[in-house]
């Protein structure tokens, strides 16, 4: 189903693209496409350490990529994740992208993480660019490039944890912006499909700390469910997939000031029905807002933030509430700072949900906090190593009533990932 909507969006942007080209565009040299440059790729080499309780990947309420055992501290050496990016420059103004990812311990080896056309328009003040097909919204400060890996870590925050595990979208997406005085002023908006089941994670598990990004055909596992849940929910959730037919749409708009400081604020709404379902999962109605900053402090340093807040639904109607209405927030700061070829970042969060129906039988409130520090250091031209120590504290009343679980636990992870590219 979402090949065939992947295939239309993509003609359509290629349509649009190749009726905007000026009659002087030239075609792509044959390497542009197909030659060295046009192909990306990574192995992350990952050791860890990290004790507290059973991963949510594994099915518990961690909080952490991996998890303790029984509260004994695991150590782990593994490939965290191979990537291979295709990003082709048709034109100068037509190019593409097309990633695939193996990530331990994930339900498919090897999934497409992307695949989208991009259009943009030529040198002005004023520029026109577009995108369509299988793609994140922009809302991360923290992950980039041809594979959307985080930068200057490891792990990313609570908000950008979750938009790489639900909140992928099939799109289409136009851009304007203007130059103008030393400014820069962008807007973004798109209509995508796909995305339903985003917030079932987010009401069920809560938030969490790890670098897995959702692909077209993963799922995730949930924890223990409460016994009103179970009849309704299965026990895992397929971030990507599309059960209501309907559209949902984003909107970006970004200011880069005269100074060293850009602002930017997302709304983003699925336009769930909350009914449409599929062995066992519903579309949710997930709507929510972000509001990011970026500061350069002098030549080596740099601030990050982000505070995203919003709401997840589930459920008709009844006399009694909606079975499932959980708001959640959460924000960090991240503060990076270059030490001659090496990077130190240290970052903070803070997260919470509310629940506002039922919570006598399905308790899906949480509050918690984060922090974070990593060192990034260049090995060899094509190799960087990164250190990160990262400690999360929550409390989820939802693990003494579901799986007989201490509702406040602790994690404390140690982590050394070596980044190859070619």
């Amino acid at each position: 189903m979402w090949g065939t909507r992947v295939k239309s969006a993509l003609w359509a942007l290629a349509a649009l693209s190749i009726g905007c080209l000026s009659p002087s565009t030239a075609l792509a040299e044959g390497d542009d496409i197909f030659g060295p440059e046009a192909f990306d790729g990574s192995i992350d080499l990952r050791a860890s350490a990290v004790g507290g309780e059973t991963g949510w990947l594994d099915g518990g309420f961690g909080k952490l990529r991996w998890g303790g055992d029984n509260g004994d501290t695991q150590a782990r050496a593994r490939i965290a994740a191979a990537d291979l990016a295709w990003k082709p420059q048709f034109t100068f103004n037509l190019a593409g992208l097309v990633s695939v990812v193996h990530q331990a311990g994930q339900s498919q080896d090897v999934d497409l993480n992307e695949a989208y056309l991009s259009f943009r328009s030529g040198p002005a003040a004023t520029r026109f660019s577009a995108r369509a097909g299988v793609l994140w919204p922009p809302i991360s400060l923290e992950q980039g490039g041809s594979s959307w890996q985080v930068t200057d870590s490891i792990t990313p925050s609570a908000v950008n944890s979750w938009v790489g595990e639900e909140v992928k979208v099939l799109a289409f997406e136009g851009k304007l912006e203007h130059r103008f005085g030393g400014q820069r002023l962008a807007l973004t908006a798109a209509l995508f499909e796909h995305d339903d089941m985003a917030g079932t994670l987010l009401a069920y598990r809560g938030w969490a700390l790890h670098d897995v990004r959702t692909t077209v055909s993963s799922h995730f596992p949930l924890p223990p469910l409460s016994p009103s849940k179970r009849p309704y929910q299965a026990p895992l959730t397929n971030p990507f997939w599309e059960t209501d037919g309907r559209a949902g749409y984003y909107a970006r708009a970004e200011w880069q000031t005269p100074w060293p400081v850009s602002f930017n604020l997302v709304r983003y709404d699925n336009r769930g029905d909350r009914v449409s379902g599929y062995k066992l999962q519903t579309a949710w109605r997930t709507r929510f807002w972000n509001a990011g900053a970026v500061a350069a402090l002098g030549q080596r340093t740099t601030a990050r933030a982000q505070v995203l807040w919003g709401n997840t639904l589930v459920g008709p109607d009844t006399p009694y509430g909606i079975p499932a209405d959980v708001d959640f927030a959460a924000a960090y700061l991240l503060l990076s700072r270059e030490f001659g070829a090496g990077k130190l970042s240290a970052r903070g969060d803070w997260f919470r949900t509310h629940d506002n129906s039922f919570v006598a039988s399905d308790n899906n409130n949480e509050h918690g906090w984060s922090g974070m520090l990593a060192y990034k250091h260049p090995v060899t031209r094509f190799a960087e190593l990164i250190v990160e120590l990262l400690h999360v504290e929550s409390t989820r009343p939802a693990r003494l009533a579901n799986a007989g679980l201490p509702p406040t636990r602790n994690q404390t992870q140690a982590q050394t990932a070596l980044r190859v590219g070619f």
